[in-house]
């Protein structure tokens, strides 16, 4: 994350804003790290440069805002957002929200040794009507209540549409010559390295046991802090922290409950829990979140980021 990174943050009946979140943030550095004082949150990061700090930064708001619109906690946040931001008109809003759903890049498998990484969403539009959004391509169409509903709908409206290599569906050849053209191949020392990694967190996925959401209050109210991996199958990084976390698991046994979530199996967990990526490593003690970590940085950033709040 950039100091400079424009943010685009809704408010409940106040509209759309753009706004740089981080641009009040003061760095200094102290014994070869920078340090991060956020005056505006009352929060404060360390890390080793300065684009981590900000992510936790960004996470410790994400944390204090947590209760959502309404609560006291989130009204300095809209305040914040409404003094730095600029407003923009519905049409503006759209067009920016479209902007950056066909900036995404996924990865795409024809078959296990043939993968892109692709802007999929390029031609994507997007409308609204009152509280439903539709998002349309490739002559399919999502909806939902929101626009990460709707385009989990147009993403599995295209999953059925082509199906597989082994299962085809009707548009596979369609579809898969589409990537080919528009997308950037894999390189096979790549895949490789990702097969490898890949036994090694087979081995240890079901070392941890998954929970619900539902779980997490009951979970973390044994008298250890309860930490959870929200994770998915096609996330490369959660691949990488499970191996870790099942390691991790075994050495702070007594200090920690380890656990996790399976992300794409609950709708609208994305906003609960207002993260943007994954691994989201959230802690939580009884009931009420402490700490989170977003992203894998590697095995000793997390334990620097975890033992602190056994």
């Amino acid at each position: 994350m950039e100091r400079d990174h424009e943010f685009t943050v809704t408010l409940p009946e106040a509209g759309t804003y753009l706004v740089k979140l981080l641009e009040t943030v003061q760095l200094e550095e102290a014994d070869g790290q920078t340090i991060g004082h956020w005056p505006a949150f009352q929060l404060d990061a360390k890390n080793d440069s300065a684009a981590q700090v900000y992510d936790e930064l960004l996470g410790g708001l994400q944390q204090l805002i947590g209760a959502g619109p309404g609560s006291p906690e989130f009204e300095p946040f809209a305040a914040y957002v409404r003094e730095h931001g600029t407003r923009l008109s519905d049409a503006e809003a759209t067009a920016r929200e479209v902007a950056e759903l066909r900036d995404i890049t996924v990865r795409w498998h024809v078959t296990d040794d043939e993968q892109y990484t692709v802007q999929l969403w390029q031609d994507l539009e997007l409308q609204r009507a009152g509280d439903a959004v539709t998002v349309r391509a490739f002559e399919l169409t999502g909806a939902g209540r929101h626009t990460g509903e709707a385009l989990q709908a147009l993403t599995r409206a295209v999953s059925e549409a082509c199906g597989e290599h082994n299962a085809p569906g009707p548009r596979f050849a369609e579809l898969t010559a589409w990537v080919r053209a528009h997308g950037e191949q894999i390189p096979s020392e790549v895949l490789a390295q990702e097969a490898a990694e890949k036994q090694v967190y087979l081995a240890a996925r079901d070392k941890l046991t998954a929970i619900t959401p539902e779980d997490i209050e009951a979970e973390s109210s044994t008298g250890v802090p309860l930490l959870v991996d929200f994770w998915a199958e096609w996330c490369g990084p959660c691949r990488q922290v499970t191996p870790v976390l099942v390691e991790l698991a075994a050495q702070w046994a007594g200090r920690v409950l380890v656990r996790k979530i399976d992300v794409d199996r609950y709708e609208g967990i994305w906003e609960r829990f207002q993260f943007r990526g994954i691994p989201a490593i959230l802690m939580f003690k009884d009931g009420k979140e402490i700490h989170r970590v977003i992203g894998f940085g590697g095995k000793q950033h997390l334990i620097a980021e975890i033992e602190p709040h056994l």
